[in-house]
C-alpha cells in the first residue's frame, strides 16, 4: 500500500480530525473510503465488506436501532420510489 501526503489547513484538518473521531474511525481511512467512493465507476460493484462500513456505529446512531417500527413485509424500495414519484412528479 503507498502512502500520500496532502497539505489542508489546520482548521480544515482539526474539524476533519474530530468528524472522525466522533463517527469512530481513524481519519485516514475515512479519507481513503471517501477517495475509494468517489473515483470508483458506477458500474463496478461495491466490495462485500466497505472499508468505511466495518467500524463501529456511533453510539448516537446505535440508539436508534429499534426507534421505528414498520410492518414485516415492509418494502422499502417500493415506498422510496413511491417518495420519489411523489417529491419529483417522475
Amino acid at each position: 500500500m503507498s502512502q500520500l501526503t496532502i497539505t489542508l489547513d489546520d482548521d480544515l484538518l482539526q474539524a476533519a480530525q474530530d468528524y472522525a473521531r466522533r463517527h469512530g474511525q481513524e481519519l485516514d481511512k475515512l479519507v481513503a473510503g471517501l477517495l475509494q467512493a468517489t473515483v470508483r465507476p458506477l458500474a463496478q460493484p461495491f466490495p462485500q465488506q466497505p472499508a468505511v462500513l466495518t467500524q463501529p456505529l456511533s453510539p448516537r446512531i446505535q440508539r436508534l436501532f429499534g426507534a421505528v417500527q414498520v410492518p414485516a413485509d415492509f418494502d422499502y424500495r417500493k415506498a422510496l420510489e413511491e417518495a420519489i414519484q411523489e417529491r419529483y412528479g417522475i
